[in-house]
């Protein structure tokens, strides 16, 4: 057989492979997957919360760090101020990720465009604009949607340095959702969240092994760093906790690709 006859059909059952599995997992999965980190390995000190999350240990204090802090936290207030009605970050482009419409839920309204600077800015050489955060945290509320915090984030390879770049370790929370296992379209909805869920963002699914026996989609790492800042929080402890971040169903495909 001739190298190129090989190669044809290489390529031809790549192709096959790829529309077998365009048919069996939800485009939103599949765009996960391409966007996904291939392990979950990470020179960042973590540990794993639950079986979803990747939380990163606190830092050594440093000289400064204490007024950067404060100057991110100041620049986050002035976002949720001038972004206190939701139809203007919407105007911005700020789209919902994946609103599930329940009581008193945290959306993350993302735009994209900032969200790609922030993942683009690999070796930390231009400032953090922290005026135009990736998402604006809005919490449903009986009154509306009330703008309560904002998520800043970094590549899935950032290094602690690359972190600390961005908020400083030893104040900021840094997180990543791990070992996610997608399921087939076929899944019913309860299937794909809930409390007996196996697939999906709080599914029993947690390990490779698992995914595939279960002939679920896995992903190691979902998406990139992330940090929540919550300026008008009660607590200071709690101005740089919450890593809440909900996956259920909404926001469409195309909004990720963009």
């Amino acid at each position: 057989m001739t190298k190129s006859l090989k190669l044809i059909l290489l390529l031809g059952l790549l192709f096959c492979l790829t529309a077998v599995m365009a048919q069996q997992f939800p485009l939103w999965e599949q765009v996960l997957r391409h966007y996904g980190g291939k392990t979950d390995d990470t020179p960042v000190p973590s540990m794993k919360m639950g079986d979803h999350m990747q939380m990163s240990f606190k830092g050594k204090p440093e000289a400064g760090d204490e007024q950067r802090a404060q100057r991110i936290v100041a620049a986050a207030g002035s976002v949720l101020a001038h972004y206190g009605d939701v139809n203007l970050a919407v105007r911005d482009g700020y789209r919902p990720f994946h609103p599930t419409g329940k009581p008193g839920e945290e959306i993350h309204y993302t735009n994209y465009r900032y969200d790609r600077q922030e993942q683009g800015n690999v070796s930390y050489d231009r400032p953090v604009n922290y005026e135009h955060p990736a998402s604006i945290l809005y919490k449903r509320t009986p009154e509306g949607m009330k703008a309560v915090g904002v998520m800043y984030t970094a590549p899935q390879d950032s290094t602690p340095e690359h972190l600390n770049a961005v908020a400083p370790l030893s104040i900021a929370t840094w997180h990543r959702h791990v070992d996610f296992c997608g399921g087939p379209r076929s899944l019913p909805l309860d299937g794909q969240s809930g409390p007996h869920a196996q697939f999906g963002p709080q599914g029993s699914i947690h390990t490779e092994e698992a995914c595939k026996e279960a002939h679920g989609l896995w992903i190691p790492v979902v998406f990139g760093w992330m940090t929540h800042v919550y300026p008008n929080a009660k607590s200071p402890k709690d101005v740089w906790a919450g890593m809440d971040m909900h996956m259920d169903a909404g926001t469409g495909d195309e909004e990720m690709k963009k």
